[in-house]
């Protein structure tokens, strides 16, 4: 996944704080505000060293909805709507954000199924890794709109920009009208977007532990917190700006003190004053230092805590789902090592397509999109990058809901952009003890 999805958590907004069974999506990026997506994939070969990437040490004066989704699916799942073939020939020009691995899972997998459905349809992707592109796709959608001229955009699979577009009428609203197999997805996972797009693959922060050295593993955050104090140096975390697992996890914390009637603001708003509410978290944090490997080792992101983890240095850390079915899938963890979903859970969310309003092929996007959200291409996504699919889980192999059974349970949302931005910078001083990293 892209490091922009890695982020995602950080800088979504959202308006439920969870989804049960049906709403595993998410995913894995890390590009700045305003275009949020989630976490940096497994790489396809062995990583570099954890060695090799700084980690942020604590300063050694500072102190230390019901989850539904394997298990209950419905003996009969109503069809899904086979994707209707677009007269030809068209060209759709689909701009793409995120990682080298979602790059690959489309020109290696995705297309080439589709060229052999619907032969008749060309896609032509334009790749911006990380979403280092976002802000100048969007400038050259909103110039076409104030020009009155067609962007040359069709589709675009990035992040919060979808609705910003989306409200600035740029990006066109979505529903099962055009988009039949749309009723086949939560309807909460399409509601972080407000429609807006399409959520075709998702992935959520987990737990990840060795059991072979944990046998009665952490189900709760209560249990977790316990658990690193009882068993200082087994557990690490990244900074939260420099991935979304670590981020999940302060947020988490962080949630502890903030009123069931504020979350909502803080999941999509904005209010300085309320960070008071975070006292209770930063103080639990704090006091975790010199319980965190190595007595205070921070790995700079989310592969480096998996890597941590590799090399059996620590037992226990919050990873993303799929980066971590990855590293597994490569052998770059201990095949002991289990990931499971705590209670109350750590954030997750949707990948998603957005249609451009200005399009000339919209019959023709709609029915690749449409096909996106059939089992084939879904099971595609789940065998080649881990993640979750799209569809409600009711409409996916028994397999595939047990191979996700543990994990694929629910998830909560992260703070809003603003929040998320002052949570990163309070990390430094409240916890590690360090000045924040100049903003370049």
């Amino acid at each position: 996944m892209s490091a922009t999805r890695r982020r995602f958590l950080q800088y979504g907004t959202f308006s439920v704080l969870s989804v049960g069974a049906a709403a595993l999506l998410a995913a894995c990026s890390s590009a700045a505000p305003p275009s949020p997506t989630a976490p940096p994939a497994a790489p396809t070969s062995a990583p570099t060293a954890a060695a090799s990437v700084q980690p942020t040490v604590a300063a050694t004066t500072v102190a230390q909805a019901a989850p539904t989704v394997a298990s209950s699916a419905p003996t009969v799942a109503p069809a899904v709507t086979t994707a209707a073939k677009a007269t030809g020939p068209v060209t759709i020009n689909h701009y793409l954000s995120g990682d080298v691995n979602i790059r690959d899972l489309w020109s290696k997998t995705l297309l080439p199924a589709y060229q052999k459905v619907n032969p008749s349809v060309t896609i032509n992707v334009t790749f911006s890794e990380h979403g280092t592109g976002d802000a100048t796709t969007f400038d050259r959608i909103a110039a076409a709109k104030q020009a009155g001229k067609p962007s040359g955009v069709d589709s675009w699979e990035t992040g919060n920009y979808l609705l910003q577009g989306g409200q600035a009428g740029l990006i066109e609203k979505l529903s099962p009208e055009q988009i039949p197999n749309l009723a086949k997805v939560p309807s909460a996972v399409i509601g972080q977007y407000d429609s807006y797009g399409v959520p075709y693959r998702g992935s959520s922060v987990v737990l990840a532990y060795n059991s072979k050295e944990v046998s009665n593993p952490p189900k709760t955050l209560d249990d977790l917190l316990k658990w690193i104090k009882n068993n200082p140096g087994k557990f690490t975390y990244n900074p939260p700006d420099t991935g979304g697992s670590g981020a999940a996890f302060v947020t988490r914390v962080l949630m502890m003190g903030i009123p069931d009637s504020d979350l909502k603001l803080f999941q999509t708003g904005y209010d300085q004053s309320k960070e008071s509410e975070w006292d209770k978290g930063w103080a639990t944090l704090k006091d975790l230092n010199s319980a965190i490997y190595n007595n205070g080792f921070y790995p700079k992101g989310n592969v480096p805590v998996l890597q941590t983890l590799g090399k059996d240095a620590i037992s226990v850390a919050p990873v993303w789902s799929d980066q971590g079915l990855q590293y597994l899938n490569q052998k770059l963890l201990p095949p002991e090592v289990k990931l499971l979903q705590i209670d109350p859970p750590f954030s997750g969310g949707g990948a998603f397509i957005g249609v451009i309003a200005d399009s000339q092929n919209k019959s023709a996007v709609y029915a690749w999109l449409n096909w996106v959200l059939t089992p084939e291409p879904q099971q595609m996504i789940i065998d080649t990058i881990q993640g979750y699919p799209g569809l409600d889980w009711q409409y996916m192999p028994d397999a595939v809901r047990q191979k996700f059974a543990d994990i694929a349970k629910n998830f909560s949302f992260g703070f809003s952009a603003k929040f998320s931005s002052d949570m990163n910078q309070q990390w430094y001083e409240k916890v590690a003890g360090t000045p924040p990293p100049k903003k370049s």
